[in-house]
């Protein structure tokens, strides 16, 4: 799945043949019109986006604090710093508000852009030794 978001991340100029809404990184992309990013035959990604960054522990706190939105969602952790991106999937235009807001309204600082993710793994700790079984 790392690899997924990398993708995206990275994601270039849509090709001409692109429906409007059906980049990649459109945060919202409709089924009817748009093929999903990602389809197992169980799981499909129809969009997904980046919308906090911050500390494990900040992204387990956005998560909680937002399970009332109602969309699929994953802390992504970044190597081996206590770096993590809060991802939301499948959002509808209501989810993905409701999300978005009580980032803004609760942890404004975590709000997720290229350049806070930069800066934040520029000063992101090492994470702790894992201790042995």
């Amino acid at each position: 799945m790392i690899g997924l978001l990398a993708l995206v991340l990275a994601a270039a100029d849509p090709a001409p043949d692109v429906a409007p809404g059906c980049e990649e990184r459109a945060p919202i992309r409709d089924p009817a019109v748009c093929a999903p990013l990602y389809d197992d035959g169980e799981y499909v990604i129809q969009n997904m986006e980046s919308v906090a960054v911050g500390t494990t522990e900040d992204m387990q706190r956005v998560r909680k604090g937002t399970q009332h939105c109602g969309l699929d969602n994953r802390i992504d952790g970044v190597g081996a710093v206590d770096l993590a991106v809060y991802d939301i999937f499948n959002a509808t235009e209501a989810s993905r508000a409701c999300v978005r807001d009580w980032i803004r309204d609760n942890a404004p600082e975590l709000v997720f852009s290229e350049e806070r993710f930069e800066q934040k793994f520029e000063t992101a700790p090492p994470l702790p030794p894992r201790e042995k079984p």
